[in-house]
């Protein structure tokens, strides 16, 4: 790709319009920037939960942390019941293989060889608490995304970008991410870590 995608003026419009104040049940600063960026204010909720449920089927996986998030963040005594909230956990899956973040640069350099001209999903699990209805809705979304053939050099000037750490599948395509990746499928928020388009879906 020889620029970043964006999200369109019409979608930050409606996630506006849908959620004008948010509640994150995370501390993730891409979540909390993308929302930020339309125009909404969010109050964030980290919750220190254990990321281990026991599944493996990838959609099962990331439905079931972001709602262990989001009852942790119900149980609290920060839970506000007149603010709509969001727990949202990502994840990349190659050939059915979870890729979370990596643990190092050598970690992230064998994700990143591992993605080399190949197409893989991401998937996010999310939350959503809706006060009209003070009911809870879990949604999964996928996108694709096509990486180009990288060389030795391109994984090693990407890591010294230091976007690998702390990001699902060691990129961020939001960042200097897209210059590894050939083409996308789906929605752009969503390989960031939060798809506005089911947001709006449910608080719409």
């Amino acid at each position: 790709m020889t620029s970043c995608p964006v999200v369109s003026q019409a979608l930050k419009a409606a996630v506006k319009l849908a959620c004008p104040t948010l509640v994150l049940a995370s501390q993730s600063p891409n979540r909390r920037a993308l929302l930020e960026d339309c125009n909404v204010k969010v109050v964030v909720r980290p919750q220190d939960i254990n990321e281990i449920c026991g599944l493996t089927e990838p959609s099962a996986v990331v439905r079931t942390l972001s709602r262990q998030k989001m009852d942790s963040y119900l149980r609290s005594p920060l839970f506000d019941k007149t603010i709509p909230a969001i727990a949202v956990d990502t994840l990349v899956c190659l050939d059915g293989n979870l890729l979370g973040k990596p643990a190092d640069k050598s970690d992230a350099a064998r994700m990143l060889a591992q993605l080399s001209g190949r197409t893989h999903e991401v998937l996010s699990g999310m939350s959503v608490y809706n006060p009209a209805s003070e009911d809870v809705s879990v949604v999964c979304d996928t996108s694709l995304v096509r990486f180009r053939n990288l060389s030795d050099d391109d994984i090693a000037w990407y890591i010294n970008t230091g976007d690998p750490i702390g990001a699902a599948g060691a990129y961020k395509i939001q960042s200097h991410g897209f210059r590894l990746i050939d083409d996308i499928s789906g929605s752009f928020s969503n390989i960031i870590g939060l798809p506005l388009e089911k947001l709006v879906g449910i608080l719409a």
